[in-house]
């Protein structure tokens, strides 16, 4: 890993030195800033008492290299994806306020758990569908490709923070 990459210490991240886009395998990272960077979570130590629960982690961030083309799309299919998950959430909770009377609380409780949930998964696949509609890899599926982070996930290393 010491070969691909660099420590910066001012930002606390590994930095890769290649530049070939992990994402379109077509063109070249400009910049360092156009680089996702990937944090990956190991769990070092828990406690696990009956009125005490702890969960200790190391995190570090991994650049993987992107162009600025697929970085565009990244952002724009994030920016896209909110906007209509949010309209739909929205529109669900209004729904759901409005009809309170009608069909009662129990239900507008359900309309308003629906359009959170909904809100969030509809914002997850759309980025995935928009990002995928211009045959790029997505920001997880790129990181996937690179071999320093298959092998740091195969060592224990994980996307999401370690819990009980």
């Amino acid at each position: 890993m010491i070969e691909k990459y660099t420590f910066n210490e001012l930002f606390k991240r590994f930095e890769p030195i290649e530049v070939n886009c992990s994402y379109c395998g077509l063109s070249a990272m400009d910049n360092i800033d156009d680089c996702y960077f990937l944090p990956l979570y190991v769990k070092k130590d828990s406690t696990n008492l009956i009125v005490y629960r702890s969960v200790k982690f190391a995190k570090i961030l991994i650049g993987i290299p992107r162009c600025i083309k697929c970085k565009k799309i990244h952002f724009d299919a994030k920016k896209k994806a909110a906007i209509i998950s949010l309209s739909f959430a929205i529109a669900l909770f209004a729904i759901s306020l409005y009809n309170m009377i009608t069909i009662g609380p129990v239900f507008t409780a359900i309309g308003v758990l629906l359009a959170l949930i909904g809100g969030f998964y509809a914002n997850e696949k759309l980025q995935e569908r928009y990002v995928v509609e211009k045959d790029i890899y997505t920001w997880r599926d790129g990181a996937e490709t690179n071999y320093i982070i298959r092998d740091l996930i195969i060592s224990g290393w994980s996307f999401e923070p370690p819990t009980l």
